[in-house]
């Protein structure tokens, strides 16, 4: 196993040298280039000042050079900290005060926040340097195997609150890499689209795994400019898409034609981030029937932890099999592990290389989440007897009702699928009778328009009793983040408060 990914993509700088290994709307890299433009480019931060150890903050350019900044950290022994493209200078502020980071690298102007580069003059006046850059190379040639150095600080987006650091290191980029590149089955062959921002863990580790691999990533900014996004596919042979469920309904939406015009040439899809709904699985069921589907379950702390091709297989709450390096038991309220099944049901706990070191600057809540290896979650799942395993839903979130765990999903999964309903939410309310019920918020296309009552006849029709929710709100918009997963916490609260 390779010890980092500066490694790997040292090791296929030499087996596949003139191999394209990164590309995008205006240039390319081979395997070689590659290697050789972040070696001169961690001989540059040397100059900066900056030392093993020391964090860089990077503002995303969605671009081939943006991943040339993360390997150069990688070979200069630095800590890689991603920032969202064009970030407000209060968040850059917060984080590089928070890190006591040495610079800031990127294409928006952040100097009044701290020491800052622009990404394409530091591309210039590294081209200054040697051209294998070697001690660097060599360095991270050597680092042992399961090294734990921080490779890189992935902060959350913050919505509310101060965001957490979540501090990821080498031996588990590399793991987390393994879990991707297995669980889809990549090979030197593939030739993959990213339009997923590279400042959040889900489309950098597709990356990272590609390059691990010795396959080719192709970046996009996005998937609006639609022209552009098969242009792209056009021209490096793209035979894989990783989309987030959020980009999958819209290229449903204005690019139908395109995909199925292309769907031959796709040997699979992998999509996470977020809760993939049914009516999207079917959509894409429906128009790659060859293709393999994939959907992963991870987060930032345990990356692409379980893995399923749902067009292999499809049940309601099913996550798939466990990645390669994870390994998943479910454990009662006491934290101790117990047989769960669909009547008996769980919290989930994760372990393997892939885990986070901890929560950057938090000891306390790292002790409180991870213990001796293990990761445990909120979320409320069981394992089958064929070692697959299915998630209800946070903890906070399933509806207690009666005492029979309801997933929310299942509720908003029917309620889609009605003419007129433009997105919603399922929450718990609470009932002195059932204990909690449910209560769904919908945003409609037309809300004047909107008939709640046949509606409610059609929920009636197409779910159980105890799944009909007790109220239906319509309101404005359905919140949801930046990489589209609900918001329910605000509906939540927002019903405690009425």
């Amino acid at each position: 196993m390779y010890s980092s990914i500066t490694a790997a993509v040292l090791e296929n700088s030499r087996r596949f040298p003139e191999k394209i290994a990164v590309a995008d709307k205006d240039r390319q890299y081979t395997y070689k280039e590659l290697k050789r433009a972040a070696c001169r480019m961690a001989c540059w931060l040397e100059t900066a000042g900056v030392e093993p150890g020391d964090s860089v903050l990077a503002e995303c350019t969605q671009d081939a050079d943006y991943l040339v900044l993360d390997l150069a950290c990688g070979f200069a022994g630095a800590v890689f900290v991603p920032l969202e493209k064009k970030a407000t200078e209060e968040r850059v502020s917060r984080v590089y005060a928070a890190t006591g980071a040495r610079c800031i690298i990127g294409r928006t102007d952040y100097s009044r926040v701290g020491k800052f580069y622009d990404l394409s003059a530091v591309l210039e006046e590294s081209l200054a340097f040697a051209d294998d850059g070697a001690e660097y190379c060599e360095g991270t040639e050597g680092q042992a195997p399961g090294e734990r150095r921080a490779a890189e600080i992935l902060f959350t987006t913050g919505t509310t609150g101060q965001p957490k650091g979540i501090v990821i290191s080498d031996r588990a980029n590399v793991a987390i890499a393994e879990n991707i590149s297995a669980g889809v089955r990549m090979t030197p062959d593939t030739v993959e689209l990213v339009p997923l921002p590279l400042s959040h863990s889900h489309g950098l580790r597709t990356c990272y795994a590609n390059l691990f691999s010795g396959a080719t990533v192709v970046l996009a900014d996005g998937v609006m400019n639609v022209g552009l996004f098969f242009r792209l596919m056009d021209t490096y042979g793209v035979n894989a898409l990783d989309l987030s469920p959020t980009i999958a309904q819209l290229l449903l939406k204005i690019a139908r034609k395109g995909l199925e015009q292309h769907a031959g040439g796709i040997e699979y899809m992998e999509i996470g981030t977020a809760f993939l709904e049914d009516s999207t699985k079917q959509q894409l069921k429906a128009l790659l029937p060859n293709a393999r589907l994939y959907n992963f379950y991870g987060s930032t702390e345990a990356g692409r932890s379980c893995v399923l091709d749902f067009n292999a297989f499809d049940d309601t709450g099913c996550i798939g099999y466990p990645s390669k390096n994870a390994s998943f038991l479910i454990v009662d309220e006491r934290r101790q592990e117990m047989v769960s099944s669909k009547k008996n049901p769980g919290l989930i706990a994760v372990s393997g290389s892939m885990m986070m070191n901890g929560y950057f600057g938090s000891e306390e809540l790292t002790r409180e989440t991870l213990v001796n290896g293990v990761l445990y979650t909120s979320d409320l799942g069981y394992i089958d007897q064929e070692g697959r395993v299915y998630v209800l839903g946070r903890k906070d979130d399933v509806i207690n009702y009666k005492g029979i765990k309801i997933a929310p999903e299942e509720i908003e999964e029917t309620a889609a699928k009605y003419a007129g309903v433009a997105d919603c939410c399922c929450v718990p309310m609470a009932d002195p009778v059932c204990g909690q019920v449910p209560k769904l918020f919908l945003s409609a296309d037309a809300p004047e328009k909107f008939d709640k009552k046949d509606f409610l006849d059609y929920l009636r029709r197409n779910l159980e009793p105890g799944r009909v929710p007790a109220e239906v709100e319509i309101i404005d918009k359905i919140p949801r983040s930046a990489n589209g997963k609900l918001q329910r916490k605000r509906l939540r609260e927002n019903e405690k408060k009425s």
